[in-house]
């Protein structure tokens, strides 16, 4: 159901759609809800401490 979902959203170019439906971090296909949290941006824990880790060296490097 989802792979449709995003398979549609890029057909039509829906950038805003294929955002919401891929983790920003590993590009897995992931979707709020269903027992997650609705404002969930990525599809795991692990993800989320990555993209942090990467936050963070980024503003170091710039400090």
């Amino acid at each position: 159901m989802l792979g449709l979902m995003l398979a549609e959203a890029e057909w039509n170019g829906d950038t805003r759609m294929i955002s919401l439906l891929t983790c920003p971090e590993c590009g897995l296909i992931t979707f709020a809800g269903g027992g997650r949290r609705q404002d969930a941006v990525y599809c795991s824990g692990r993800c989320r401490s990555r993209a942090w880790r990467r936050r963070a060296a980024s503003r170091a490097q710039r400090s």
